[in-house]
């Protein structure tokens, strides 16, 4: 069995072969600096994401959706970084970004569509959840929740052949899936999901958030796990949001992660019901090539 540094180094040298097609692109890597500038300003954000149009539109599209249900049509981008703040709109041009450089990871395996309905539906429980808990900047666990199964498509592009099998037994069961990845290459989607959040510069917390979200146990950062771990339960649950082309199926979270969340399983159907109102809409936003 490898050592734990022995598997790093297999997913950093995977993603290094293929770092032409994942690496985050220009615009995200510039948002990112002006961020962590001391002199960073809603303008400076603003006049970085106007350079690019079809960003631009579709984080306006993001901020006027039911995600938000402002009272007022945002019009310009520094009007909305002025509502929704600065990491808010951060956060969603790295959605945005993120499914466009992620969507040219091409697979015979996967059913594109149905992968991102799920991701979708994952990232707004997400977003959900965390602000039921009062996490701070709930958009970044909307990213974790878009992008927890990101390694899937890097392992279905490199290694269709080893786990074309292993995809099809599963029939969209993730813990199995992830099971059977360990098994046959020594790492599954979700630690190669975690390696890509690190290549994309994100926080430590994200990065764990997606790296353990079949493993809520194996981490002491319980919060972020937790939540996109139970999204992706709840999702799973659903027949718009299933990872499964088969549908929904009883996906159960690992014991202690509602206890974990400090909420009562009771919010499920209030948490469908909010989620199934800005699934299409925001779906349609992120990925406009959606059906």
């Amino acid at each position: 069995m490898s050592s734990v540094s022995d598997k790093r180094q297999e997913i950093q040298d995977l993603l290094k072969d293929l770092s032409a097609l994942v690496s985050p692109p220009e615009i995200i890597i510039r948002l990112r600096q002006d961020m962590e500038s001391p002199k960073s300003t809603a303008e400076s954000l603003a006049k970085i994401v106007m350079q690019d149009p079809n960003l631009s539109a579709r984080i306006l599209h993001m901020a006027n959706s039911a995600m938000y249900g402002l009272n007022h049509r945002i019009e310009t981008v520094s009007r909305a970084i002025s509502i929704i703040g600065q990491r808010a709109l951060y956060h969603l041009a790295l959605a945005v970004s993120a499914t466009k450089t992620f969507s040219k990871l091409p697979s015979e395996l996967v059913n594109i569509a149905v992968f991102w309905r799920h991701s979708v539906f994952t990232a707004l429980i997400a977003r959900n959840l965390a602000q039921r808990c009062h996490v701070l900047h709930p958009e970044r666990l909307f990213v974790g929740g878009l992008l927890h199964d990101i390694g899937s498509l890097v392992l279905y592009h490199r290694y269709p052949d080893i786990l074309r099998d292993s995809l099809l037994a599963a029939r969209g069961n993730e813990e199995v899936l992830a099971q059977q990845e360990r098994e046959l290459i020594g790492f599954d989607h979700a630690e190669v999901g975690g390696a890509l959040m690190e290549m994309w510069g994100l926080p430590e917390s994200l990065q764990q958030a997606v790296a353990f979200h079949h493993r809520p146990g194996a981490t002491a950062n319980n919060m972020e796990v937790a939540i996109v771990h139970l999204a992706d339960t709840l999702a799973n649950r659903t027949d718009q949001g299933s990872f499964s082309e088969f549908g929904a199926f009883a996906s159960m979270p690992h014991p202690g992660v509602w206890k974990t969340l400090g909420l009562d399983e009771d919010i499920t159907e209030d948490l469908w019901r909010d989620v199934n109102l800005q699934f299409m809409e925001t779906l349609h936003v992120i990925l406009p090539q959606a059906k």
